[in-house]
């Protein structure tokens, strides 16, 4: 995959505010990534069992700073997770 082409898949896989995914990549896509998003949690997932050498990885390219603190913080994620899903919901329709 371009460079290009792997840009154009980041955004299509992270689109209208979806912030986690878990995706199959490369070593070389991994590290272009984190150039890209130096603060996104990447964790893989599995280990390398095909011929393009991929694996299985958790990305988060928003992640959550430190644990809420407050009854505020906690109604904010709530509500980021809300819009999350119903972006989901009408992706799948």
């Amino acid at each position: 995959m371009s460079k290009s082409e792997f840009e154009q898949f980041l955004s299509e896989s992270f689109k209208e505010g979806i912030s986690f995914r878990e995706l199959r990549l490369s070593e070389k896509e991994v590290s272009h990534l984190k150039s890209h998003y130096p603060a996104a949690i990447i964790r893989r997932t599995s280990e390398v069992n095909d011929a393009l050498k991929k694996s299985w990885y958790e990305v988060h390219l928003s992640p959550i700073r430190k644990k809420p603190e407050s009854l505020d913080s906690i109604r904010e994620e709530n509500f980021r997770l809300k819009r999350e899903l119903e972006a989901l919901k009408k992706m799948k329709n």
